[in-house]
């Protein structure tokens, strides 16, 4: 029943219902016979229900039946009824959802007939005046349907313009992720290429001491197989970042260097402290260089968006060595200072340094979370799973 009753199908009603009802008090007013009036009103208020689909169609049939009603003899000959107000209606629906050849050739016929109209029917000065009444009105309802006409056609081209940027923002952030994960690709080549290459030197170390010193051979043997699992819990990890063409080399920080970032923020003007909780010893090159980004990344965003006098504070827990289950826990807070609050856009919404710092943090198994403190400022936490692979 609702998809009936649609809101231009309400309109309509309610027009006809008007304009029937204003035609039947203006015939029972003047004491004429109402059978050919209602007949003709009938037929024009019909039209309306076609001014949506067939605009056009639907001018042209009112059109003729103005005409019909135009040529009645006495008592009806130049007697205009409410009902004759549809052609006005009509003219606003050719100017709203038509093209405006047609528009410009039906106004220009309606003119025409209107002109015929007063001068066949009226004399003088009063055929002036009928002329003159009869184009205000349909002027009026071209100005209306001029400024529906327009407004539509500036809500049609902003819908698109939104639809444009969010296609475009979509595209913008998965090339965001693209490049973030070959970048981790980048970073994590460092880690395994090391790996291996510690693995070779081992090897090749125990085959040239033979028997000669089984000791030292079986300290080789257990490096190999402590660094060999070390690098397939990392190539697990990386296995669907890495990219054929990314042949970095340049050997990248980890948790040992957090001190010396913080106090490159500090001597950025930012009010940093570094707070650490137990030992980086055992901790893999790979989680020590994700922790090292996401510490870097959260500091970035406090310089780049936090106000003037804010003061941050990094906590980093390396967990117990040696526990099966240890994990690094990160966390990256700004007091939000006493300054200008920064933009909304700043901070509150997930932009790409967010999404990277994520995306590292699942690499471990792990979960990050960035958001605004109820009292102002803002704090990054993340938590990266240290078990491994077998373990799990």
């Amino acid at each position: 029943m609702r998809k009936f009753f649609t809101r231009s199908l309400v309109t309509d009603l309610l027009l006809v219902l008007v304009l029937g009802a204003g035609t039947v008090l203006s015939v029972l007013a003047s004491g004429r016979s109402w059978s050919v009036v209602l007949a003709l009103a009938v037929v024009l208020l019909a039209s309306i229900f076609a001014r949506h689909r067939f605009p056009v169609q639907a001018m042209l049939f009112a059109l003729v039946v103005f005409v019909v009603q135009a040529l009645l003899p006495l008592p009806y000959a130049g007697v205009l009824f409410a009902a004759d107000l549809a052609l006005a209606v009509l003219m606003y629906s050719v100017i709203v959802k038509s093209g405006r050849r047609s528009f410009w050739v039906l106004l220009l016929a309606s003119e025409v007939l209107f002109a015929a109209w007063a001068v066949f029917h009226f004399p003088g000065a009063a055929a002036v005046d009928g002329f003159v009444l009869v184009t205000a009105v349909m002027a009026i309802a071209t100005a209306i349907g001029e400024t529906t006409r327009h407004r539509r056609l500036q809500l049609a081209n902003a819908r698109a313009r939104a639809l444009e940027a969010e296609q475009r923002r979509d595209a913008l952030a998965r090339a965001a992720v693209v490049e973030e994960r070959a970048r981790i690709a980048r970073e994590m080549h460092d880690v395994v290429a090391h790996a291996v290459s510690t693995m070779v030197l081992q090897s090749e170390g125990a085959r040239l001491l033979g028997t000669r010193d089984p000791a030292a051979v079986d300290e080789a043997l257990r490096t190999i197989g402590v660094t060999g699992r070390e690098a397939v819990a990392e190539l697990r990890r990386i296995l669907g970042l890495l990219r054929e063409s990314e042949t970095g080399t340049r050997p990248q920080p980890g948790v040992g260097a957090l001190g010396e970032l913080v106090g490159k923020v500090r001597a950025a003007g930012l009010e940093t402290r570094l707070v650490v909780d137990g030992a980086h010893d055992g901790i893999p090159p790979g989680a020590a260089l994700t922790a090292h980004r996401i510490v870097q990344e959260a500091l970035t965003n406090v310089v780049k968006h936090a106000p003037q006098g804010a003061r941050c504070t990094v906590s980093v827990g390396y967990g117990t060595p040696g526990d099966p289950h240890r994990t690094i826990g990160i966390e990256v807070v700004n007091d939000g200072g006493r300054g200008p609050r920064p933009h909304p856009a700043g901070q509150s919404g997930e932009g790409y340094g967010i999404r990277g710092m994520r995306e590292r943090a699942s690499m471990y198994g792990g979960e990050l979370t960035a958001e605004p403190l109820p009292g102002g400022g803002f704090q990054v936490a993340a938590l990266l799973t240290l078990t491994s692979s077998e373990d799990r």
